[in-house]
């Protein structure tokens, strides 16, 4: 089969079109031809050799979306012609954890690119349990964005933060791809959303998907006037999508405000004030991908209208070069989604 091979670490021109083996389905696995996957910033920071122990000589990418076209002997759930998704953790099953439905906490884990096969390929190898069906009504393009970034951003504003109706929440990164999906849920559930973007001409786009709010902030400093914007009583909930913006995030959330820490795109240490933290009783977390059940959900609400996909363009898988390109400077509004050869 092709495949984008990262041939070594470094800029875009290290994914490589090559022809690999196709992967065989095992007992509990099923072979599923992709339609569509999504390109994440954190296909880019495993390129460029920034993710601890993610090796070269690999196919990137975890967004996936395709058809089955081969099932595993033991396999009962799924038959070759299902329209599925991806999850994009490989989890066992069995601990604590996953029988108690936090697939994303288990210990077992193993990650498309990382420990298995990845998306950017004619053909992917996923455990049947980690294949979820696509409602009729979502294609395979928006379907891909269902585990990660919408499932994500889910996760972040509802099971993490516990966003409520009229609650205020500041979304950096806002036309990233967990941005522009943060927003419409966030909007969905009655709460009110200030946009953070460093690009005046992606304000409007920001404002159409929900944002009450936009703060442009090309020098990344934004806490004073969303501070100012809230009447000096700053945001309830916060989303991190960025990672070294957090001390101005911090600065921004008001009393017993909870931020949520989901990206990390500059690796690095952060100064945090634990006055602040103390002073305004601030409640900081972690969040990453979502619970197999939390990408079902985020499939209903992109086939309910709730949530729309949002995908700045379509590219060929040859064309992945150009697709990290376009991302790594900033071009892109939501997801770039590679399809067809």
């Amino acid at each position: 089969m092709k495949a984008i091979i990262l041939s070594d670490f470094g800029g875009p021109s290290q994914l490589r079109v090559e022809e690999v083996p196709t992967p065989v389905a095992g007992p509990h696995d099923v072979l599923v031809q992709v339609e569509a996957a999504g390109v994440c910033h954190h296909d880019l920071l495993h390129r460029a050799g920034k993710l601890a122990g993610a090796p070269k000589g690999v196919i990137l990418g975890h967004e996936v979306a395709g058809r089955v076209v081969a099932t595993g002997a033991a396999v009962s759930t799924l038959q070759v012609g299902d329209r599925i998704t991806g999850y994009q953790r490989r989890f066992c099953g069995q601990c604590r954890d996953c029988l108690r439905g936090r697939q994303d906490l288990c210990r077992a884990v193993s990650l498309p690119a990382v420990d298995t096969e990845g998306a950017y390929a004619q053909y992917i190898r996923l455990p049947a349990v980690s294949a979820i069906r696509i409602p009729d009504n979502v294609s395979f393009q928006q379907a891909a964005l269902a585990s990660c970034p919408i499932g994500t951003a889910m996760r972040a504003l509802i099971s993490q933060a516990g966003l409520t109706a009229g609650e205020t929440v500041l979304v950096n990164g806002a036309s990233g791809g967990l941005g522009v999906h943060q927003i419409q849920i966030a909007r969905a559930l009655g709460a009110h959303v200030i946009a953070v973007t460093g690009d005046n001409a992606k304000a409007s786009r920001l404002e159409e998907l929900g944002a009450s709010s936009v703060v442009v902030a090309r020098d990344g400093n934004y806490s004073a006037e969303v501070w100012n914007k809230t009447g000096k009583k700053g945001v309830d909930v916060a989303m991190e999508n960025l990672g070294s913006t957090l001390p101005q995030t911090l600065r921004a959330t008001g009393m017993g405000g909870r931020i949520v820490v989901l990206g990390n795109i500059a690796p690095g240490a952060v100064e945090v004030s634990p006055g602040l933290l103390i002073g305004r009783r601030l409640r900081v977390q972690g969040s990453g991908s979502a619970t197999l059940d939390e990408v079902s959900q985020s499939l209903a609400m992109i086939a309910s209208g709730l949530v729309r996909p949002q995908i700045d363009r379509v590219m060929p898988f040859t064309q992945a070069a150009q697709a990290h390109a376009l991302l790594e400077a900033r071009q892109v509004n939501g997801r770039i989604i590679l399809s067809g050869w």
